[in-house]
């Protein structure tokens, strides 16, 4: 392999390319340390070494320390390691050690994150921010059978009073505007529409 780029990240680490991809992030003692040089060849024994000791141990400790902070799924632990330059072998490694431990679990941290903000958000909207943090859709159904799921139509109301300060006699513009907005945060149609009728004009007709 060899080295066809060496960028700064840091005034101490830089960017190593081997064989015009991008390859890992070393330290400047760690440069000096493997003999990395600019159009110069890096051994299989010096690649192993960086990659399969020096960077899946470093690895394993930053996602030891970041779950130390807050809890994380495995899809954002993954993709904190790629930003931060480990290669794909250290990433697997060090997501398979916090696994073997039980300190990654995406179950419970989807239990967890719907009991947070039950009241907060609507169970659909709840379960899309799962989806975006990488949660796996048959996890969210599942932590959804096992959690009772409260009323919505509380949250709905809070919602509703937030937007329009309890004023009643809405305009049929007024009401699917507040409904399309209601929408937009996985209310169900139904449940919309039992909440704003109480806010309806006597002379509207609104189909939401």
């Amino acid at each position: 392999m060899i080295v066809t780029g060496i960028a700064p990240v840091t005034k101490q680490k830089y960017k190593v390319e081997l064989d015009g991809r991008p390859a890992f992030v070393l330290y400047k003692g760690e440069l000096a340390r493997y003999c990395i040089r600019l159009e110069q060849e890096l051994t299989d024994e010096h690649y192993h070494e960086i990659v399969y000791v020096v960077l899946t141990k470093r690895a394993k400790k930053y996602v030891m320390h970041l779950l130390t902070k807050m809890d994380r799924t495995k899809k954002e632990l993954e993709e904190k390691l790629k930003r931060n330059g480990y290669p794909e072998q250290a990433v697997n490694a060090a997501i398979a050690y916090v696994e073997s431990y039980g300190y990654l679990n995406d179950k419970q941290y989807a239990i967890n994150y719907m009991q947070a903000y039950e009241g907060k958000l609507s169970k659909k909207q709840i379960c899309w921010k799962l989806l975006g943090k990488g949660i796996d859709s048959q996890t969210i159904d599942s932590v959804c059978e096992e959690i009772k799921q409260t009323d919505e139509s509380a949250l709905i109301q809070k919602y509703i009073s937030k937007k329009t300060k309890n004023q009643t006699g809405l305009t049929n513009k007024e009401l699917k505007k507040l409904a399309d907005y209601l929408y937009r945060r996985g209310f169900e149609g139904n449940d919309i529409w039992d909440a704003l009728r109480h806010y309806q004009s006597d002379d509207n007709d609104v189909s939401l």
